[in-house]
C-alpha cells in the first residue's frame, strides 16, 4: 500500500492539470513552472504510487487505466481537502463555528437577539445555542467551559476572576404601572416617589436582576413593600395589569404591547445594561469575532476584571 503521507497535494494538483491538458508544455504554462520540473514531479508521483499514470510516446500521451482511475478521483480528493482547509481557516478567523451562550431570561427582550441576528447575518457559517441560567450559574458554567459567553445585566459591578465583560446593549430601568394608577400619566418619575407602593418583584438571587432592583430602592432610602414575588417577568405584567401593585423592569419590555400596563421612564434612570462575559485570555475565535462586532457598535470599551 502506498503511504498517503508521502503524497502531497501539489503532486496531485500537477497530475490533474497534466491529465486535463494532455500536454506537458501547455500544463507547465498553466502552472507557471518550467517543463522539466513538472515532468520530474509526475515521475515522483508515479514512483510513490508504484504505477505508471501516463503512456508516453514521442508524438502523444494518454492516461493508463490507473491514471484514469486517479483522474476520476483526484478532483474529489482535492476539493474535499480544500473544503476542509477552508473550514479550518474560517474557524481560526472566527468566520465559522458554534457558540453556546448562557443568558438571563430578560436578555432576550433586550439586545441579545438583535446582536446575534446581526452577527449571523455578517458571519453566515455561525450557529449558536442559548441556555437560560442565573448569573451565578453562568459564572460556574464559564469556569467549567460549558458555555462560551455569559449574558447578564450590570456585570461591571461584580468581581469576575479570570473573566472580562463587554457591553452588549444599553437599557434603562422603568417603572411598570397599571393604566389607572394615579402616576400612570406622568412623563417620568423619581424612584423615590414609589416608596409607598406595593411591589411585585423577581427573586433576589445573588447577582440577579431582582437583587439589583431591590438594591436600587435601598439606595433611594426605602425598602420596597413586596406584595408578591414571582419567577417570570410576564407574571409581573399580569399582576400589574390587574392592579396588584407595580414593578421595575428593563424598558425593553415596554417595546411589547402588554395590555393594561404603562412603562413610565424613571428620572435619572438606573442602568439595565446587558454585558457579554467571556474568558479574558482564551476566548475562541468565534467569540472574539462576536466581541469585535459589539465593540464596533456604539458601546463602551470592555471592562477587564483581574
Amino acid at each position: 500500500m502506498p503511504d498517503p503521507s508521502r503524497i502531497n497535494f501539489r503532486l496531485l494538483h500537477y497530475f490533474r492539470v497534466v491529465a486535463e491538458e494532455m500536454n506537458f508544455t501547455q500544463a507547465a504554462l498553466r502552472l507557471n513552472i518550467s517543463q522539466p520540473p513538472l515532468s520530474k514531479h509526475i515521475k515522483d508521483l508515479e514512483s510513490q504510487l508504484g504505477v505508471a499514470l501516463f503512456k508516453r510516446t514521442t508524438r502523444s500521451m494518454a492516461l493508463t487505466q490507473a491514471g484514469r482511475m486517479l483522474f476520476r478521483n483526484v478532483e474529489m480528493l482535492l476539493d474535499q481537502a480544500g473544503h476542509a482547509l477552508n473550514q479550518v481557516q474560517q474557524l481560526g478567523r472566527g468566520e465559522a463555528g458554534h457558540m453556546v451562550i448562557g443568558m438571563v431570561g430578560t436578555s432576550v427582550w433586550g439586545g441579545l437577539i438583535p446582536a446575534l441576528k446581526r452577527f449571523t447575518e455578517q458571519t453566515v457559517n455561525v450557529t449558536w445555542a442559548l441556555n437560560e441560567l442565573t448569573p451565578s450559574q453562568q459564572i460556574t458554567a464559564l469556569q467549567k467551559r460549558h458555555i462560551d459567553i455569559g449574558v447578564w445585566r450590570e456585570a461591571r459591578e461584580q468581581v469576575l476572576p479570570g473573566l472580562a465583560s463587554q457591553l452588549l446593549a444599553r437599557e434603562n430601568i422603568a417603572v411598570v404601572l397599571p393604566l389607572d394608577h394615579p402616576l400612570a400619566q406622568a412623563e417620568s418619575l423619581p424612584l423615590a416617589a414609589l416608596r409607598h407602593e406595593k411591589f411585585m418583584v423577581l427573586p433576589p438571587h445573588e447577582a440577579s436582576l431582582g437583587l439589583y432592583l431591590h438594591n436600587l430602592c435601598l439606595q433611594q432610602g426605602f425598602k420596597p413593600d413586596i406584595a408578591y414575588q414571582v419567577n417570570e417577568p410576564q407574571t409581573l405584567m399580569a399582576l400589574v395589569a390587574e392592579g396588584y401593585g407595580i414593578t421595575l423592569l428593563p424598558d425593553s419590555y415596554g417595546r411589547i404591547p402588554w395590555p393594561g400596563v404603562r412603562f413610565c421612564p424613571l428620572q435619572q434612570a438606573p442602568s439595565a445594561d446587558l454585558y457579554a462575559i467571556y474568558h479574558a485570555d482564551s476566548a475562541t475565535p468565534i467569540v472574539q469575532a462576536f466581541l469585535e462586532m459589539l465593540r464596533a457598535g456604539p458601546q463602551d470599551e470592555p471592562t477587564q476584571h483581574a
